[in-house]
């Protein structure tokens, strides 16, 4: 009887440390990096470290496709 005990209280500390165990590829992840969302435009110069660059023009305008159906 305690013998059996003792194989499920294994078993289940085993499974439990499998569950809450960090994996492979959590732990090679670099860390995620916060960057600043700059706005489309042309830059008059190369950006600093972290922040968005001096815009020197406005930014470009796209025209959207517009796909007719006959």
């Amino acid at each position: 009887m305690a013998n059996n005990s003792l194989r499920y209280t294994l078993v289940a500390l085993f499974i439990f440390a499998m569950v809450f165990s960090q994996k492979p590829s959590d732990a090679a992840r670099p860390p995620i990096v916060e960057r600043p969302i700059c706005p489309a435009c042309v830059c008059c110069t190369p950006p600093p470290p972290g922040s968005c660059c001096k815009c020197c023009a406005s930014p470009i305008e796209t025209q959207p496709l517009n796909y007719h159906t006959p």
